[in-house]
């Protein structure tokens, strides 16, 4: 019995070895490749032969139709809120790390650490999938859904954002970018003690936002020569 006990992930959890393990598992759940996986069961295509060759849900909008692409970010989106909402819930609650009201505010800190850890992994899986030789989206979808869960207030406003962008300018890459901007704002400028407390969330929100620019670096390119596609072309 005391065997079994010292195998259980819940002994684990002091040790660095419970963190790789988080961080591994969020990223193969991360790396399951929908956009491919819906594409070719639904359209019989593969998706990396057709746009702009992106496994996301924006490409799989343009090849098959929004009713498609809305599916797509869905699962996409939960790849990121799965991860998060389990380590909150092993860690000892389910309660926002950042806005929760519900538990002890010294679990709610000691949780964020291996919650913002396997964010990150879900993350990475999505733009480095294992599966398709680390060739992936672009880090939007799951970072929407990792961020319902840890800052929804900044979420609400970048998400307002990117809709103000897009229905202006009808580009979704612009509206990805400038909504990932103004989520490290208002993690800066309105979030409780962005360098003391919440320096780890908002080290995220810079890595997450950073992540985001780069994998649409194509896209600011095509943008700047004005070649990139709007919504309905």
């Amino acid at each position: 019995m005391k065997r079994f006990l010292l195998l259980t992930p819940y002994s684990l959890l002091p040790t660095p070895y419970f963190y790789i393990l988080a961080f591994l598992g969020s990223y193969l759940v991360g790396s399951i490749p929908f956009a491919y996986l819906v594409a070719r069961w639904a359209g019989g295509i593969d998706i990396t032969q057709y746009g702009s060759g992106n496994v996301g849900a924006t490409n799989v909008a343009r090849a098959m139709g929004w009713r498609y692409g809305s599916v797509v970010f869905l699962m996409d989106m939960l790849k990121g809120l799965i991860p998060v909402y389990l380590a909150s819930r092993y860690a000892g609650e389910i309660v926002h790390p950042i806005s929760g009201a519900a538990g002890s505010a010294e679990l709610t800190t000691e949780a964020l650490p291996l919650v913002i850890l396997c964010g990150l992994g879900a993350i990475l899986g999505h733009v480095f999938p294992v599966y398709l030789r680390f060739q992936g989206g672009k880090a939007a979808a799951p970072s929407f859904g990792v961020l319902i869960w840890l800052a929804p207030q900044a979420l609400l406003i970048a998400f307002a954002t990117w809709g103000v962008t897009v229905l202006i300018t009808r580009y979704v890459s612009l509206g990805s970018i400038m909504g990932a901007v103004s989520f490290c704002v208002v993690m800066v400028t309105l979030y409780h003690e962005p360098f003391g407390q919440g320096l780890y969330l908002t080290l995220f929100s810079f890595i997450v936002a950073a992540l985001v620019i780069l994998r649409h670096k194509e896209n600011i390119s095509r943008l700047l020569a004005g070649t990139e596609r709007k919504i309905g072309q």
